[in-house]
């Protein structure tokens, strides 16, 4: 067994080695550890390697700071130049954000930025004068002394398109801003097509959002009319520039419905042609038939002149109510008044159209030619007034009286006249037919009123009837 001293001692790095070298073979060197190896040999010293590398901390230190020191100032710099651009000290101004106000105080305060101020109108639907956009636009840095364009709203008008063709004036009127439209189509003796007018009228001002009417041309052409009412049609032929003529005409239709027109509606003709209108009568179906006057007051006159009577009298009453008597040689008399009760008529000279011109027809009464009178009216009955009732149209006969039912009021002198009075109503009218036997003669005459016309009398007299009334009245008045 090998003793321990006779080992080989391991080789020792001397103290005064001092290059890298001696280093690493120090570290490699295991003499330090005196649990395993023991003793370290007298005169050798154990290599420990060095805390810092020889050379190498004294030259680091100092480059750390100076490039710390170049960043800071960097850092100083570039704050420094952000303060003082947004300052404006350099780099120029920014435009200001003048949109909404007027021009005079938005070139205040462009020039306050030592800014120069060049004024463009542009239509807008903006408030005229109030600034719309700039250029540059707001927020945006230019060099003092440099331009801003603010650009200023000016009304939109609406441009001339007249003569122009639909297609082409629509393209004119978007570029001025317009968005919506319609098309009227009107009779011209413009090119067929060709844009005439628009509403709101050329040179007119206008929003984005109106919507501008364009009227176009097309040829002089009679309406389509047959079915519409005569005012109706009227107005149509009126509004294609041609002039109505009115025919009346019997007819199955409405009364004053358009059944037919010369020329045939949908030709092309001249500018102020007439057109000839063939109107359903709107007359009464027979010039017994009083309740039907009402509908057609403004035409009675004109209807009892086709029947063959004659206006012989004609003037207006309290309120502006008319009076007009209407005789004929064999068709008895008729006669527009306020008392159709009444068989006196207060006779005027009067021949104007009262009627047509629009005054009321408060009543009707139709005295009824001998031709009219039932076989028995001498000696009438039920039957009698029945008769004649119905050939004037009316119903719902409520009453009958004779004149030995009647109450006859003081201011009255009862006679011997003998009679028979029927009474009825339909709907807001109210009907008589009166047969009176006078000595050796008999008449007979039908009244027709709105009911209201007898809330005006005293009815108490007359046993509250307005059959009594009437009778009593045309009787004994």
């Amino acid at each position: 067994m090998t003793d321990e001293k006779d080992r080989a001692p391991e080789q020792l790095v001397p103290l005064d080695q001092n290059s890298e070298d001696a280093v690493e073979d120090a570290d490699a060197s295991a003499v330090v550890d005196p649990d395993r190896f023991g003793r370290v040999a007298r005169g050798a010293v154990a290599a420990v390697a060095p805390d810092v590398v020889p050379g190498e901390g004294k030259s680091r230190h100092p480059r750390r700071a100076v490039i710390a020191l170049v960043l800071v100032v960097a850092l100083v710099g570039c704050v420094v130049a952000a303060a003082t651009y947004g300052a404006e000290l350099w780099g120029g101004k920014s435009v200001p954000y003048v949109v909404g106000i007027s021009q005079e105080a938005a070139g205040s305060k462009i020039r306050g930025k030592g800014l120069a101020v060049k004024v463009a109108t542009v239509a807008s639907d903006d408030p005229v004068g109030t600034v719309v956009r700039t250029s540059p636009a707001a927020g945006t840095r230019a060099r003092v002394g440099s331009t801003v364009t603010v650009y200023v709203a000016r009304a939109r008008v609406v441009p001339k398109v007249s003569g122009l063709q639909l297609g082409e004036a629509k393209k004119a009127l978007r570029k001025s801003g317009a968005k919506n439209f319609s098309i009227a189509y009107v009779a011209s003796g413009a090119a067929d097509g060709s844009v005439v007018a628009t509403e709101p009228a050329e040179g007119a001002t206008f929003q984005t959002s109106d919507t501008i009417t364009i009227k176009v041309a097309r040829p002089y052409t009679v309406p389509y009319v047959v079915g519409k009412t005569e005012e109706d049609a009227r107005a149509a032929v009126a509004e294609a520039g041609l002039v109505a003529s009115v025919t009346y005409v019997n007819s199955d239709e409405a009364a004053q419905t358009v059944v037919a027109a010369d020329p045939v509606p949908g030709t092309t003709i001249e500018k102020g042609a007439t057109v000839t209108l063939r109107v359903s009568a709107p007359y009464p179906s027979d010039y017994h038939l009083l309740r039907e006057y009402f509908d057609y007051k403004t035409h009675v006159t004109e209807f009892l002149k086709g029947e063959g009577f004659r206006l012989s009298s004609s003037s207006t009453g309290d309120g502006g109510v008319a009076r007009v008597l209407y005789t004929s040689a064999d068709k008895g008399n008729v006669t527009v008044t306020d008392t159709p009760f009444s068989h006196s008529f207060p006779k005027g000279s009067g021949t104007e159209d009262v009627l047509a011109s629009g005054a009321p027809l408060p009543g009707i009464r139709l005295d009824f030619a001998s031709a009219d009178l039932p076989e028995n009216a001498a000696t009438p009955d039920e039957s009698t007034v029945r008769q004649l009732a119905d050939l004037c149209g009316f119903t719902g006969m409520s009453q009958t009286l004779t004149q030995d039912q009647a109450v006859v009021p003081s201011n009255l002198r009862k006679s011997s006249a003998r009679f028979l009075c029927a009474y009825g109503e339909m709907g807001d009218y109210c009907w008589s037919v009166l047969v009176v036997r006078e000595s050796d003669r008999t008449r007979a005459a039908a009244t027709c009123a709105p009911k209201s016309l007898y809330d005006a009398y005293d009815l108490g007299k007359f046993n509250n009837s307005v059959c009594d009334m009437i009778a009593c009245v045309d009787v004994y008045g």
